[in-house]
C-alpha cells in the first residue's frame, strides 16, 4: 500500500513545476560534460573550470549513462523522474521492515511510511532520494547478515560495497553507517573475532570503492581530497549579505554573487586558483569573517538549527517534515522510557549528522538523507499512544461493569 501510494504521488509531482537539470545543478552540468566531452569537469556552466570534485561521482555518473542512453531529450527527463518516482516509493515500503529491526514491530514503520510520504519530493537532479534508500539498504543488509558465520566475508563484502557506495555519492553518510555497525556489535553481542573480521572486511571494501576517485583527485591535484566544495559553500553561506536559508540567499542575489555556480568572478577565480587552492582561501575568508562577526554568525547559525528541524520555503512537503520533528521528540521520549536499545544509536545521528548544516545555508535537501530518523521514532511514539488508547478503552467497560454490580 505504501508503495502505491508512493508511486500516484510521485507521479503526481512529476508534473509539478520546480525541478530541472539546468544551471545551479551541479550534477547534471557534469554529466552533461562527461557525454560531450568525457571529462568529469566544468560543473558551473558556461565557465569552464576544468576537472572538477566539487561533489561525488556516482550520481553525475549515473545521470550520464541515462543521457548517453536517452539523448539530451524529454526522454531522458522523463525517465529520471520516473526512476525518482520508483526509488520514493521504495523506501516508503520499507519503512515497516526497517522498523522490525529497531523495535520488532512493523507498526511504527506504517505510520514513518505515512510520514515519508507527506515529506518526499521529486529531486531527479540530485542524489538525495537514491542516497536514502541505499542507505536503508544498508541498514536492513548489515542487521541482516553481521551475525553470520557462514560466509561471514560475502556479507561484509556486500555491506562495504553498499557503504563504499554510499560514500561516493554522499560521504557523509558515513556518519551512519558507521555508527550503526558499531551499534549492531553491541546490541547483537557479536564475538569480537567475528566482529573484527567483519568490520575489517567493511572497511576494506569501502576503501577500494573510493580508491579510483581518490587516485583520479590526487593525480590533478596531488592531494588526495574527496571533495572540494566546503569553501564556496561556507563562504556563500557566512558574508556580509548572508541569510540562514538557500531560498533566501538566492532571493536577495547574494548566492548569485558569492558562489561560482552563478557568479562569473567567483568561477574565473576558481579557474585561477584551481580547486583545491580556492577551497582553502574561501575557508580561510569565511573564519576570518566569523571572527570579525561573532553575534552575527550566531544569529545566522541558531536560524539553521531551527530551520534544518522546520523547513521554511517549502510547499506540499513543509507539513510532512514539520510533523516528523514535532512527533519525533515525543517518540524519542517514549524510546528512553522503555529502554529501546536503538534510542542512543537514533540520538546520536540526530546530534552529530546535522551539525555539518547549521554553519551553511540551510535547505531541505540536507535533512533527507536522515528524515527516517525522525519518523521512525514518531511512528513509534503514535504506535504507543495508540495501544495506550485501545488499553484505557478495554478498561472502562470493565470498571463500568463492576460499578454497576454494586
Amino acid at each position: 500500500m505504501l508503495f502505491v501510494a508512493g508511486l500516484f504521488i510521485g507521479c503526481y509531482q512529476s508534473f509539478l513545476p520546480g525541478f530541472g537539470f539546468g544551471r545551479g545543478n551541479e550534477m547534471a552540468s557534469i554529466a552533461r560534460n562527461l557525454v560531450a566531452t568525457g571529462t568529469f569537469g566544468n560543473p558551473f556552466p558556461p565557465a569552464l573550470t576544468g576537472p572538477t570534485a566539487v561533489v561525488p561521482p556516482l550520481y553525475p555518473l549515473y545521470l550520464a549513462a541515462l543521457m548517453k542512453l536517452f539523448g539530451l531529450s524529454p526522454l531522458f527527463v522523463l525517465v529520471a523522474d520516473l526512476a525518482n518516482v520508483l526509488v520514493n516509493a521504495l523506501t516508503a515500503a520499507l519503512m515497516p521492515r526497517l522498523s522490525r529491526v529497531f523495535y520488532q514491530d512493523a507498526a511504527p514503520g506504517i505510520f514513518a511510511g505515512v510520514l515519508w510520504l507527506l515529506s518526499m519530493r521529486l529531486l531527479p537532479q540530485w542524489d538525495v532520494s537514491y542516497t536514502v534508500l541505499a542507505l536503508v539498504l544498508f541498514l536492513l543488509l548489515s542487521a541482516a547478515t553481521i551475525e553470520r558465520a557462514s560466509r561471514a566475508p560475502l556479507w561484509a563484502s556486500l555491506a562495504g560495497l553498499m557503504a563504499g557506495l554510499l560514500v561516493l555519492a554522499n560521504p557523509a553518510t558515513g556518519l551512519v553507517s558507521m555508527p550503526w555497525v558499531l551499534f549492531l556489535v553491541w546490541r547483537r553481542r557479536v564475538p569480537l573475532q567475528h566482529a573484527l573480521r567483519y568490520g575489517s572486511v567493511l572497511v576494506l571494501v569501502i576503501g577500494l570503492c573510493n580508491l579510483p576517485w581518490v587516485i583520479r583527485n590526487y593525480g590533478i591535484w596531488h592531494e588526495p581530497v574527496l571533495r572540494t566544495n566546503f569553501g564556496m559553500t561556507i563562504y556563500s553561506s557566512n558574508s556580509d549579505c548572508a541569510q540562514s536559508s538557500l531560498a533566501r540567499n538566492m532571493a536577495n542575489g547574494c548566492y548569485q554573487s558569492t558562489h561560482p555556480v552563478l557568479s562569473e568572478k567567483e568561477s574565473q577565480l576558481l579557474k585561477d586558483l584551481g580547486e583545491v587552492v580556492y577551497d582553502r582561501k574561501r575557508t580561510a575568508d569565511t573564519m576570518a569573517w566569523i571572527r570579525s562577526h561573532p553575534n552575527r554568525f550566531r544569529q545566522l547559525t541558531v536560524a539553521r538549527v531551527v530551520e534544518f528541524w522546520f523547513p521554511d520555503g517549502l510547499t506540499e512537503t513543509l507539513y510532512g517534515f514539520w510533523l516528523s520533528t514535532i512527533l519525533f521528540v515525543p517518540g524519542l521520549f517514549v524510546m528512553a522510557r522503555r529502554r529501546e536499545p536503538v534510542t542512543g544509536f537514533v540520538l546520536f545521528v540526530s546530534l552529530v549528522y546535522p551539525l555539518m548544516y547549521y554553519i551553511v545555508v540551510s535547505c531541505d535537501r540536507y535533512r533527507y538523507p536522515i528524515l527516517w530518523a525522525s519518523q521512525l521514532p514518531a511512528g513509534y511514539g503514535a504506535a504507543a499512544l495508540i495501544e495506550w488508547m485501545r488499553r484505557l478503552h478495554v478498561v472502562r467497560p470493565g470498571v463500568a461493569a463492576e460499578l454497576s454490580a454494586e
